[in-house]
């Protein structure tokens, strides 16, 4: 990538693991690259790219769709960091035809291959649990995680207010 501010919006969807071309994760992703999402896992090694592709052979046949829409792009060229605020589809398994948008954050951090153009080595993919939950069993399951929030952020609050009273500062 020369400009990544330009050049991510037209392979979000290589990021996102919605589509596949084998020759685009050469040319746009480093061969020890570490992986983290919401699910899995892939550390940096020797055939961590490899590993990438298989990833997302199975993600894009299961559960996402290609839809994506960037709301934000964050490109700090000083540190070589991208932060992406993107929705993304996900289908409902067997019921493909229903899509689910799902907000996400990506954190990219980039490094110069050796043609000095832009590729990236890591990649981070942040989510609600809530929202990925909604994707497998819609209304009951995301209702129940955000109340599981709303009841403990009260314990904390509760107990906070509870220190602040008895003199902890």
């Amino acid at each position: 990538m020369d400009d990544p501010a330009q050049d991510i919006p037209k392979i979000i969807y290589l990021i996102l693991g919605s589509k596949m071309n084998v020759q685009e994760v050469t040319k746009y992703y480093c061969e020890n690259l570490e992986v983290k999402n919401f699910m899995t896992y892939i550390p940096s090694g020797r055939c961590s790219r490899e590993q990438f592709i298989a990833l997302n052979q199975f993600y894009r046949g299961y559960i996402f769709s290609d839809k994506a829409i960037i709301h934000e792009l964050l490109f700090n060229e000083e540190h070589n960091k991208v932060v992406i605020d993107v929705t993304h589809c996900a289908r409902r398994g067997v019921f493909f035809w229903v899509e689910q948008p799902i907000r996400v954050t990506v954190k990219l951090d980039l490094t110069h291959g050796n043609d000095r153009k832009y590729i990236i080595k890591r990649q981070e993919i942040l989510c609600q649990p809530e929202e990925i939950a909604g994707v497998f069993i819609p209304y009951l399951v995301p209702i129940l995680l955000v109340l599981q929030k709303l009841f403990l952020t009260m314990i904390c609050v509760i107990i906070g207010k509870m220190r602040e009273l008895m003199g902890y500062k």
